[in-house]
């Protein structure tokens, strides 16, 4: 069985000490930064054992999603990193990875650094305007606030908080600081159109991912009206308690 395979040659790498620094992308060689953010990343067991097999042992793209490779993963601001050892499933929801909040801000930084060499090639992705006419229409009844809800509460409050205020649980790790969407006077300026591409494909410059290969389009349409609703917290108040204006 291939998982067995590379997980026999990622203990026997460990085991030895003779895990060498990968092949990375670029001419130049790896930065102190990015020789410390390696040496952490060969030391500690989650990612020797798990991740091994991602950089060292196999060539690009052909893992078939065994574990990610992390040659092909987005490209991530050092913030979002952070953020991510501290506590993965604030930033993923679903991601099996503990936390290695354990670690020192110097060693969190180097780690990033030397993740942020291995995925140097992959091209930032550019935001693609979106017509009104593509986002999904919802209807404003309970059933769709709920809704919306729910994919707000599972992508989007480890960073923007439950109350959109930006306050998640790792909010304060990110520069900028997530968007405070009970801001009503930003939120009037801002069309629906800008915020479902910037939900489709992320903020450039920030640790706003895209959710374009996460969500569907309903699901980022439910969560563009689900948050609007914290700029109003009138509406927000009576969906709260279930009255809903015909």
């Amino acid at each position: 069985m291939r998982w067995l395979f590379f997980l026999l040659v990622a203990a026997l790498g460990v085991v030895a000490g003779c895990l060498a620094p990968p092949n990375v992308p670029g001419d130049a060689p790896l930065t102190p930064v990015e020789e410390q953010g390696w040496r952490v990343f060969s030391r500690e067991p989650c990612y020797s054992a798990c991740h091994v097999t991602s950089v060292a042992v196999t060539k690009p793209g052909s893992l078939d999603g065994f574990v990610p490779d992390l040659r092909k993963t987005p490209r991530r601001t050092p913030d979002w990193y952070l953020a991510y050892f501290v506590d993965p499933r604030a930033v993923l929801p679903y991601s099996p990875m503990p936390s290695f909040g354990y670690l020192s801000r110097d060693d969190m930084k180097a780690l990033a650094a030397f993740l942020r060499r291995l995925n140097y090639e992959v091209p930032a992705p550019k935001l693609k305007p979106v017509a009104p006419e593509e986002i999904p229409r919802t209807a404003k009844d309970f059933a769709s606030y709920r809704a919306g809800r729910k994919v707000f509460d599972t992508y989007c409050a480890g960073c923007h908080g439950e109350t959109g205020s930006g306050g998640g649980s790792v909010g304060h790790l990110l520069s900028p600081e997530p968007r405070d969407f009970t801001d009503a006077i930003w939120m009037s300026k801002q069309t629906e159109s800008y915020l479902f591409s910037i939900i489709a494909g992320g903020k450039a410059n920030t640790a706003m991912p895209g959710f374009g290969n996460i969500l569907t389009p309903m699901q980022r349409a439910l969560a563009l009206r689900y948050l609007e609703y914290f700029a109003d917290p009138v509406a927000r108040e009576r969906m709260e308690l279930g009255f809903v204006t015909p």
